[in-house]
Parts: C-alpha cells; sequence; structure tokens
C-alpha cells in the first residue's frame, strides 16, 4: 500500500510540477557531475602550469652544475655549487627539500640527512628519466619521504629531467618538493567562480525551462477546461436535438446528399456519354450509342423520381454488380472493358453494391472522357475481409481539376461513408488507377 502511494500522489501532480520536480534532480545531478569534472581538470591544469614554472626555474638553476655527472660522480665544488643553487630556489620557488638522482636511480645529492647513495622506489623517476616533467601532489607515504613527512603532511612532488648540454640525453632527475599553500590558493578561487559559474547557470536553466513548461501546462489546462465545456455543451445540445426529431434532420440530409450524387453519377455521366459520342464516335455507331445513352439517363432521372433506388442491384453478388457495372458502359460508349474478377464469395449489403456500381460507373466515365483510346481494365479481388475494386488505364492520367471536382469527391464520399478506403494513383506505366477498398460484410 505505501509502495503504491508515491505513485499515485506523483500522477496526480501537475505537468508543470512534475517538470520542476524531475527537472530539478536532473539539473542538480548534471550539474554536481560537471562541477566536479570541472574543478577536477582544473586543478589537474593548475598543477601542471605550476609544475612546469617551477620546473623551468629550478632547471635553469641546478642544471649547469650537474652536468658532470655525464662523466662521472659531482665533484666538491660542484656540490658546493648545487647546494647554493638550490638554496636560491627555495626562496624564489618555495621549494622545502630536493634529491638529485643518477640515471641508474640512486640519489646523489639530497637535502634531507641520511639519503644519498640510497636507491629507494620512487613513483615519479621512470617517467623523468624518460625525459618527462612528472608533478602529483604527495602524501608522503614512500620509503624517499621520510625527511618530507616531518616538514608537512602533504606536499607537491615534481621530478625535471636534467640533459646534456651537448645532447639530448637525461644525465640527471631532479626532485623537489613545494608547499601546496599557494595552489590550494589558486584552486580554491577557481573552485569557487566554477562552482558559482554552474550554479547560476543551472538556475537560469531551470528557471526558463519551467517558466515554459509552466506556460504550456496552463494553456493545456485551459484547453482541456474548454473542451470540457465544448464537449457538454455539445452533448447537451445533441440530446436536446434527438428529442425534437434527430433522426428526420438525418434522413433529410442523407436525402439530399443521395440526390446530389446521383445527379451527377447517373443523369450527367449518361449525358456526358452521349455528348462524346456524338462529338467523337465512329459514323455508323454514333446515333445508336449515343440514343442508348440518352435513354439510359432517361431511365436515370425516371429513377431518381421513384426515390433514387437500385432495385435490380439488390438480387445480385458482386461478380454480377460488376459485370452490371462494365456492361453498362459499353452499351453506353461501345468500348470493351476488360474484367479480372474475383471478389469475395456472398452477398453484401445494398450500399456496398451501390458503391461498387457507381465508382466503376464514374471511374469508367471518367477513363473514356480523358482517354477515350485508352484500354481499361477492371479488376476485383479480396484482401482479407475486404473488397478491392479497381479500374485502371493506360491514358495519359486525370487532370488535376478532375482529380479534386465533384465525381472524384462523390467516389471517395460513397466509399468512405461505408467504411472503405479510397484512392487514385499513377502507375508506373502511366495512365490511372482508381482503387477503392470496401468492406463486404453481408
Amino acid at each position: 500500500m505505501w509502495r503504491a502511494w508515491p505513485a499515485r500522489t506523483w500522477g496526480r501532480l501537475r505537468l508543470s510540477a512534475r517538470f520542476a520536480l524531475a527537472s530539478a534532480a536532473i539539473l542538480c545531478a548534471g550539474a554536481l557531475i560537471l562541477g566536479s569534472w570541472v574543478t577536477r581538470e582544473i586543478e589537474t591544469s593548475v598543477l601542471r602550469r605550476v609544475a612546469a614554472d617551477s620546473a623551468l626555474y629550478v632547471e635553469a638553476l641546478v642544471g649547469p652544475n650537474l652536468q658532470s655527472l655525464a662523466t662521472g660522480p659531482l665533484s666538491g665544488p660542484d656540490r658546493g655549487e648545487l647546494g647554493a643553487a638550490l638554496d636560491r630556489a627555495r626562496l624564489g620557488a618555495r621549494v622545502v627539500s630536493a634529491k638529485v638522482w643518477s640515471p641508474d636511480g640512486t640519489i646523489v645529492f639530497a637535502t634531507g640527512p641520511g639519503l644519498v647513495g640510497r636507491r629507494p622506489l620512487s613513483r615519479g623517476l621512470p617517467a623523468a628519466l624518460a625525459g618527462s616533467v612528472v608533478s602529483e601532489r604527495s602524501d608522503l607515504d614512500g620509503e624517499e619521504n621520510v625527511y618530507e613527512r616531518s616538514l608537512a603532511s602533504s606536499l607537491i612532488e615534481t621530478y625535471i629531467p636534467i640533459r646534456l648540454v651537448s645532447a639530448d640525453r637525461v644525465i640527471a632527475v631532479v626532485e623537489f618538493y613545494q608547499l601546496p599553500d599557494l595552489l590550494e590558493l589558486e584552486l580554491d578561487r577557481a573552485r569557487s567562480s566554477t562552482w558559482l559559474i554552474i550554479a547560476v547557470a543551472t538556475a537560469g536553466m531551470y528557471a526558463l525551462l519551467a517558466g515554459i513548461v509552466r506556460a504550456g501546462s496552463d494553456t493545456i489546462d485551459a484547453q482541456r477546461r474548454d473542451l470540457e465545456a465544448t464537449v457538454a455543451e455539445l452533448a447537451s445540445t445533441a440530446v436536446r436535438l434527438r428529442e425534437v426529431g434527430a433522426s428526420r434532420a438525418e434522413t433529410d440530409e442523407a436525402v439530399l446528399r443521395r440526390v446530389a450524387r446521383e445527379l451527377h453519377d447517373g443523369l450527367a455521366q449518361d449525358l456526358a456519354a452521349a455528348l462524346l459520342m456524338l462529338e467523337r464516335g465512329a459514323p455508323g455507331s454514333r446515333e445508336g450509342h449515343a440514343r442508348a445513352a440518352i435513354e439510359s439517363a432517361l431511365s436515370e432521372v425516371r429513377s431518381l423520381a421513384r426515390g433514387l433506388a437500385l432495385p435490380d442491384l439488390a438480387p445480385l453478388d458482386l461478380s454480377e454488380v460488376i459485370e452490371q457495372a462494365c456492361a453498362d458502359h459499353e452499351r453506353k460508349t461501345g468500348r470493351t472493358v476488360q474484367r479480372d474478377l474475383d471478389p469475395p464469395a456472398g452477398s453484401p449489403a445494398l450500399p456496398t453494391k451501390i458503391a461498387v456500381y457507381r465508382v466503376l460507373e464514374e471511374a469508367l466515365s471518367n477513363a473514356f472522357r480523358h482517354a477515350p483510346s485508352a484500354a481499361v481494365h477492371v479488376r476485383a479481388f479480396a484482401d482479407r475481409d475486404r473488397l478491392v475494386v479497381e479500374c485502371v488505364d493506360d491514358g495519359p492520367g486525370l487532370p488535376s481539376d478532375v482529380v479534386a471536382g465533384l465525381g472524384i469527391r462523390g467516389m471517395r464520399e460513397r466509399v468512405e461513408l461505408i467504411g472503405g478506403g479510397f484512392e487514385i494513383t499513377r502507375p508506373s506505366a502511366g495512365g490511372t488507377c482508381v482503387r477503392a477498398t470496401l468492406p463486404v460484410a453481408t
């Protein structure tokens, strides 16, 4: 029970509140990670810079006094001059202790007692003998740091390779220790500046993002309230309309829409076909085909007058409906329509049959009007539980004004009103493909 409480509480919070909490946690975590990484990089960079500056200074002071190590041990005068040089280095670079290592790892000079001639292990010596300046903060836990541990708990330990002047060869390594107080002071300033910048930037980003989300959340809440009010008002209006005669209004609207479709899809198509036959038909068959088209138009007008019914389609199955549409087109225009019919078995509802007939009627009429000499192919097949009817021609394609016209809209409307899909495509070989996908539930 108690485990579900945070989830329920979180779910009841507004979007802006959830974002504020989540973004605060994410930004704080990101700021901590970024700040830690930046301060670590700053510390490393400052340490390297301080070490490099000190290394140049110390090398310039003691390098000339160590050149004799290239041919043998340090002489007495060299030791004296080396000690004086290291004393100057202590003052200039805050050096508290120093050692000189020979290439074989032996301490040949040291400011601390008891180290000359010894060969203790040293972490930074191999890299320095290879020619690199090595600097790090040391906890003075090595066997070579007995003297340094008496001076401080931690020091900055730096190894400097000393090269032979006449050749690029390391002849000795100077190791010196510095107090970290100046470094700590500089690092404290850098850390303070870094964390201040990160904190200000994080707070600014948080305020900006939270403000944007808060404004968006307020807008969404206002829109939700408006939508709920609109839905409630529409529901109340719908109830009142249903109570006073919604059925009558729906019937009237359906009749008006059907009259508009039938006038265009039936009468207008027949008259257009008759006009086309009079204008384009062969001399011997022009009058007969035109007469047939006009008689069909007259029959269509009479059918509309009787209530726009198509009782002749009711007893037909899908194959017969498609065959009837193709045969009527052939009779009106004299053009042969190729068929490839394999529709689903069964007899669907009458609206589906009417939609199939009218879609084919309009598609065939458009093909004849815009591509009178093109071959036309009607295909029908089952796609799972739906009927697919295609009317394909190899003409130049439908003009854009026809695609956006009343006839195409009428076909699309017929199909979509009964839950189908409609599309017009241009095959890769050219022409036009009118495709309707219709439900076939009986």
